[in-house]
């Protein structure tokens, strides 16, 4: 494997820090525009609320756990690549497939959601030909270009955030009536049990904006774009999941948890709708649109990385590890992601769907921090040339954001059992199969002459 970090992968380094916002902010920003929602079943306003918060704690923390990692390994593995290096070839087998498997669930339900918008505007289409429209578009503009794909992404995601903005300001400021005692008719009407259960689609607010830093291999100065690109899209998302959230529970009945805003497929769309403006609801509509293009069309960029990167270690085949000799991508990584994202949404049930993901996303949560604290406990000194990003309060918010993580990962006992044990039975069958797999291939590293660091103390980064 180690032989493998010394090839030229041909990934062309173009990206800058608004890149890097645009694949964070435009893979997550969708999660405002639906899926968050589901928190209202489970707990209410007050349970949503408490989700959002608990979830956004998490990811500030995971957040800072992916900068200081993904500017200081500048792999386009992302969460792969950390945990191969620091904790050993079944764990970094287990959160390829989990990073891989997140996105593409994430994809699927991206673009379920764009098929069920366009069938609300022209009601003749179909569902199904439609989401295969656009899963086969995107693939394709990733095919042909990382730069042109989010340089795309950065316009959509820029456009879909102004729509919340203008929406949630329009009703501050009285152009439409509000509802403010809905705040309180759906506060908590499952009680503490909903407000716990709430947690389990907390992730949606935030599911995916580590997956910025998998671009790091590909940008002109990682250890600037990486931590930039990401804390902006951080409190991008904060600031959006909070305009969201108020908004659409005043437009929204939320006092009979099963229905209304507890199951809408487009919660801020119908929310717009529910005001009566018609330039309101065409530009929410427009937001809903772009958001789950914008997210989709990142997804594809991550997943298509991640097995990429897993191939380049010989987990998965090599064959897919090819980059493309004129638009330098991994092409055939990337058209490997359509396939598997059909299967998804052939499901045509979006939170389940969206419960995978979720529960994916979680298993990285744990690992990314622990990767962290395992290359700290490595390289403990605060050198520049190994760690040009520092994230402040560590190892502390690393054991913080995986306890987090293991507690909400929990709450998916409440309606999503079976997905959980399947996914969990799933990742620790590719852990142990991996692992013995790779076990003999594996040596130490020489740290100079594979990432131009002193060697650590101690060498043991194995299992």
């Amino acid at each position: 494997m180690t032989e493998q970090m010394t090839e030229s992968t041909g990934l062309v380094k173009s990206l800058r820090p608004y890149h890097v916002w645009a694949l964070g902010v435009g893979i997550v920003l969708v999660g405002e525009y639906m899926g968050w929602n589901f928190t209202i079943a489970k707990g209410g306003v007050l349970g949503s609320l408490f989700a959002m918060l608990v979830a956004g704690t998490m990811y500030i923390m995971i957040s800072l756990c992916a900068s200081e990692l993904g500017s200081s390994t500048k792999l386009a593995g992302g969460p792969y690549d950390w945990a191969r290096l620091f904790i050993g070839p079944g764990a970094a087998a287990s959160v390829g497939l989990a990073v891989y498997m997140e996105y593409i669930a994430l994809q699927a339900a991206d673009a379920i959601v764009v098929a069920f918008i366009a069938q609300e505007i022209w009601p003749d289409l179909q569902v199904f030909p439609i989401t295969l429209l656009v899963i086969a578009t995107l693939t394709f503009i990733n095919y042909r270009g990382v730069v042109a794909a989010l340089t795309l992404n950065f316009f959509m995601t820029a456009i879909a955030f102004l729509a919340i903005i203008v929406f949630f300001f329009s009703g501050t400021f009285g152009v439409f009536e509000m509802n403010p005692e809905r705040l309180f008719q759906g506060a908590l009407p499952n009680g503490l049990i909903g407000l716990f259960a709430a947690l389990q689609f907390g992730p949606w607010f935030f599911l995916g904006i580590e997956g910025a830093a998998m671009c790091a291999e590909e940008c002109k100065q990682p250890s600037r774009a990486v931590p930039l690109g990401q804390q902006a899209g951080m409190i991008t998302l904060l600031v959006g999941a909070a305009m969201t959230l108020f908004v659409c529970t005043m437009l929204i009945d939320s006092s009979v948890p099963a229905e209304g805003l507890g199951v809408s497929v487009y919660p801020l769309f119908e929310a717009a709708q529910a005001s009566g403006i018609y330039l309101l609801i065409a530009l929410l509509a427009l937001g809903t649109l772009l958001t789950c293009l914008s997210s989709a069309n990142g997804c594809v960029c991550d997943s298509s990385r991640s097995w990429f990167a897993l191939s380049r270690d010989h987990f998965v085949s090599p064959w897919f590890s090819s980059v493309h000799p004129k638009y330098q991508t991994p092409y055939k990584a990337v058209i490997f992601t359509m396939p598997i994202a059909i299967a998804f949404a052939f499901s045509g049930y979006l939170d389940q769907v969206i419960t995978f993901s979720i529960v994916s996303g979680l298993l990285c949560y744990v690992l990314i921090p622990f990767s962290l604290i395992r290359f700290r406990k490595l390289f403990p000194m605060n050198s520049s040339k190994v760690r040009p990003f520092i994230s402040p309060l560590q190892p502390w918010i690393a054991w913080f954001a995986m306890a987090i993580a293991i507690v909400i990962m929990s709450t998916l006992f409440w309606g999503y059992r079976y997905n959980l044990l399947f996914a969990l039975a799933f990742y620790l069958i590719a852990y142990f199969y991996f692992h013995n797999r790779h076990k003999k291939y594996i040596k130490h590293f020489d740290w100079g002459k594979e990432m131009g660091w002193p060697n650590p103390s101690h060498h043991d980064t194995k299992e």
